[in-house]
C-alpha cells in the first residue's frame, strides 16, 4: 500500500513523521515537503526523506498513491493542491488537526467553498479534539494516538536539565494570524504584545529573579525590544524558535505563560507549572488543562494558582490497521 504525505507546518507535521515512524513496515510512505519548510526540517532530524513540493499532478500521477495524510496549518497551502488532484481522482485523504483552534480557517473559512479543503477524513489525537472536530462537522472525524508527544514525554522524563528561576512567555504570532484571518490584528482584542505587557506590570506577582520570551518561527524580536524599554528593572532573555529546544526551555522553566499554544499543554503533561493567558473574552480557552490555570487577566492572580501540573496523557486513537480499512473501504 502506497501512501502519500504533504504538509508545511510544524504541528501536523511533527503528528504524521511520528506517525510514519512508528509504522515503518508494510506501507510505502512517500513525503512531499517544500524544501525550506518546518516539514523538511522535521524529516531531516527524523531520518526521513522526502521528495521536494513541485508540480502536485505530476507527482501524484507518477507516484499511484491509494490514499493521502495532508498537514494543517495558517501558515503556507502548499498541501492543497495534493488535496485537490486525489479528490478529483477518488483518492481518500486525511486532514491532520494538531492543536485545538482555527479548525475550519484551516481551510479557508469562511470564504466561500472553504469545505472543497477538507480532507474526506479529519484526523485528530484526543478526546477533546475529537469533539470539537464533530461539533463543527468536519468530515468524517476520527482518533488516533499521538506517537509524537508519547514520545517526547518518554524523551524528556531521561533528561537531566536543572531548573532555573524564570518566567518563560511562549509567543505567537495573534496579531499576524488574525489580521490573515480575519482583516484585523486586533480581532480577539490582544495581541502578543499587549499580553507580555500585562505580564511585565505584574511580574512581581509570578516571583521570578527573570523572563524568557521564546519567539514563534514567524517573529522576530524587534517589537518587543520596544515593550522591553519601557521596564529596564526585568531581566529578560528573547530565544529564537530554532536555536533553542522547546522542551529543554521548558524543563527548564519555573513558570510557563502562553496563549493556547500545544507547548502549553505539552508543559503541563511535564508537571511544569503553567498559565493559559487570554486576557480577552473574545477568543475561547481551548487547551485541555484545568480551568483554574486559565486566565482573562493577571491583576487577580494567585499564588495558589503557580503549582505544578498534575495532568498526565491518556491512551487514545483507533488501532492503525483499522485506520488503514476506514481509510480505503469502498475504494
Amino acid at each position: 500500500m502506497t501512501i502519500a504525505v504533504v504538509s508545511h507546518d510544524a504541528g501536523s507535521s511533527e503528528l504524521l513523521c511520528a506517525l510514519i515512524i512508528h509504522h515503518p513496515h508494510n506501507i510505502h510512505w512517500h513525503i512531499f515537503a517544500h524544501t525550506h519548510s518546518p516539514m523538511a526540517a522535521i524529516c531531516k532530524r527524523n531520518a526521513l526523506s522526502f521528495t521536494p513540493i513541485v508540480d502536485a499532478s505530476e507527482q501524484l500521477e507518477t507516484l499511484k498513491p491509494n490514499a493521502l495524510l495532508f498537514g494543517t496549518g495558517w501558515q503556507e497551502k502548499y498541501e492543497r493542491p495534493y488535496v485537490t488532484y486525489c479528490k478529483a481522482h477518488s483518492i481518500p485523504t486525511v486532514a491532520f488537526l494538531d492543536h485545538w483552534s482555527s479548525y475550519r480557517e484551516r481551510f479557508g473559512y469562511p470564504d466561500t467553498h472553504w469545505e472543497q479543503n477538507c480532507g474526506d477524513f479529519t484526523a485528530v489525537c484526543d478526546q477533546k479534539a475529537l469533539n470539537l472536530a464533530t461539533e463543527l462537522h468536519l468530515p468524517n472525524p476520527i482518533g488516533l494516538p499521538n506517537f509524537y508527544l508519547h514520545k517526547l514525554i518518554h524523551d524528556a522524563k531521561t533528561k537531566t536539565i536543572s531548573a532555573s528561576n524564570n518566567l518563560l512567555f511562549l509567543s505567537e504570532p495573534t496579531d499576524a494570524v488574525a489580521k490573515h484571518t480575519y482583516g484585523d490584528e486586533n480581532y480577539w482584542g490582544f495581541t502578543q504584545y499587549t499580553a507580555l505587557e500585562d505580564i511585565l506590570k505584574n511580574f512581581e506577582k509570578f516571583e521570578c529573579s527573570g523572563l524568557t520570551i521564546r519567539l514563534h518561527p514567524s517573529e522576530t524580536s524587534s517589537g518587543f525590544k520596544k515593550i522591553l524599554k519601557k521596564y529596564p528593572h526585568v531581566r529578560v532573555h528573547i530565544n529564537d524558535a530554532k536555536t533553542f529546544d522547546l522542551t529543554d526551555q521548558l524543563l527548564m522553566a519555573k513558570i510557563i505563560v502562553g496563549f493556547d499554544t500545544m507547548a502549553l499543554y505539552t508543559a503541563s503533561l511535564l508537571r511544569k507549572t503553567v498559565l493559559s493567558y487570554l486576557p480577552s473574552s473574545n477568543r475561547e480557552f481551548l487547551l485541555p488543562i484545568p480551568k483554574h490555570i486559565q486566565l482573562r487577566t493577571l491583576h487577580s492572580l494567585k499564588v495558589s494558582q503557580l503549582i505544578p501540573s498534575s495532568l498526565s496523557i491518556d491512551d487514545f486513537g483507533m488501532d492503525f490497521a483499522l485506520f488503514l480499512n476506514t481509510l480505503t473501504k469502498g475504494n
